[in-house]
């Protein structure tokens, strides 16, 4: 029995360092009695300050064969509050909550149709949203949904972690390109080719020409790294 202990633990251990540092909380100390604040709970209201997220573009695109589409934003939020996953799971819908498997609740929305992983420390992993502000807009109804339960819940520190964009170019050669020094190319192991020119991001090409870029927090990032690659992925256009 105490060796399956372990295992669990260190499988929580493994699942929990894969999320960002900031949903490290000791649930401890910020532990809550949600039922003896049911009856105010209506007057709780979710403040309306937070970062401006409006995208920054550039006047001109960086080229008109490459215009990057956003697939995915994975952002995060605090509510500020603990919270009971066993009262949420049997009152909210379209939940699902295993605690043997994983510690968080995972809830689905269908607009913006977005995935939460919330945890009782009262943070929220938000994922699937096509936009910023659609991510944010998400949130905040993850907020609500648990607020309109009886948890004094507030939105606070909404922040962006990842941007995965992707976009359509024309076909390069690979193996030219990868002897850039930004380049890393191991088509034994992977079809395309990783950029690395921009610390924190990723632009994976393939030889058909299409990208897909990851680790930017905002669309102003995604601009910026295509400008910087398009110039190079440009020498090694096949014809």
């Amino acid at each position: 029995m105490e060796k399956q202990e372990v295992n669990e633990e260190s499988g929580d251990e493994l699942f929990f360092s894969l999320l960002p540092d900031e949903l490290y909380e000791d649930d401890a100390d910020s532990s809550t009695d949600y039922n003896s604040q049911n009856s105010s709970a209506g007057t709780v209201s979710l403040p309306m300050t937070e970062l401006d997220t409006s995208p920054v573009r550039p006047t001109t695109p960086v080229m008109p064969e490459i215009l990057p589409q956003i697939q995915n934003v994975t952002s995060t939020v605090k509510l500020g509050c603990c919270l009971d996953l066993n009262v949420i799971a049997c009152k909210a819908w379209n939940v699902e909550y295993n605690p043997k498997t994983y510690k968080a609740l995972i809830m689905r929305i269908r607009e913006p149709r977005t995935t939460a992983l919330i945890y009782k420390s009262g943070n929220i992993v938000c994922t699937g949203a096509k936009s910023v502000e659609g991510s944010q807009l998400a949130a905040r109804k993850y907020a609500r949904i648990v607020q309109k339960l009886g948890f004094p819940a507030r939105f606070l520190n909404f922040k962006i972690h990842n941007l995965v964009a992707s976009c359509n170019s024309f076909p390069v050669s690979l193996e030219r390109l990868a002897h850039h020094h930004d380049c890393s190319y191991e088509p034994e192991l992977f079809p395309g080719l990783h950029y690395k020119g921009v610390p924190g991001i990723t632009v994976s090409i393939f030889s058909s020409g299409k990208m897909s870029l990851s680790g930017a927090k905002t669309e102003a990032d995604i601009y910026k790294v295509l400008e910087t690659f398009f110039p190079i992925v440009s020498c090694f256009r096949r014809k």
